[in-house]
């Protein structure tokens, strides 16, 4: 999936473990058609993984909710190696100072490192946004996922449906390049209209 990233859109390029870089965007409304054409290229397996079944598509009621991006309640950063689209991650706000989060990486480029550089520019906003915890369920395939997890010290469980669930504390913890990711998100805020932004875990 080739992708066009705006000149002027905020942009932190970061190495991968497996070689190379990756560049992370925080992304808007606008990149709806990049994430409509990125599950089509997904394999069922990985459509399973991510949403719970093989969809073949999404409706427009569910690419819709994934598409309504404020960056704020709803922070997505969307991955591209070279000018290919390699997968995105995103949190949902659900309240408590928590956060659901879910990422997505195209098949070719999983076990590069692009899951593990998503998921910190996740923390690394949720860190300076003041929210205490980020869920998550990664699948038992994910190893370098698991790994870095693991590695940060965080203890994940099986939830019983085929998914390792737990809740990843974010205070204190350290993020790499935060500065950098933070940076970038505060500049593409300031870039964007304003949305609601009733302050870290607060309902709406």
């Amino acid at each position: 999936m080739r992708v066009e990233i705006p000149e002027d859109r905020p942009r932190v390029e970061m190495p991968l473990h497996a070689g190379g870089t990756v560049v992370l965007l925080p992304l808007s409304p606008e990149d709806r058609p990049y994430l409509e054409e990125g599950l089509s290229e997904l394999s069922p397996e990985s459509r399973f993984a991510r949403f719970g079944m093989g969809l073949e598509s999404l409706s427009r009621a569910e690419l819709a909710y994934l598409a309504d991006i404020d960056q704020r309640r709803h922070v997505a950063w969307g991955a591209v190696v070279g000018d290919e689209g390699a997968g995105v991650g995103r949190y949902f706000v659900v309240g408590d100072g928590r956060a659901e989060v879910a990422i997505t990486v195209l098949d070719r480029y999983q076990g590069t490192g692009v899951g593990t550089a998503l998921l910190t520019a996740l923390a690394a906003v949720a860190v300076a946004d003041g929210l205490e915890a980020l869920h998550i369920d990664v699948s038992p395939a994910n190893r370098k996922v698991l790994e870095w997890l693991a590695a940060s010290g965080i203890t994940l469980d099986d939830g019983g449906d085929g998914l390792i669930k737990g809740d990843v504390p974010l205070r204190g913890v350290t993020v790499p390049h935060a500065d950098r990711l933070v940076a970038a998100m505060e500049e593409f805020r300031s870039l964007s209209p304003p949305g609601r932004d009733p302050g870290p875990g607060t309902p709406s």
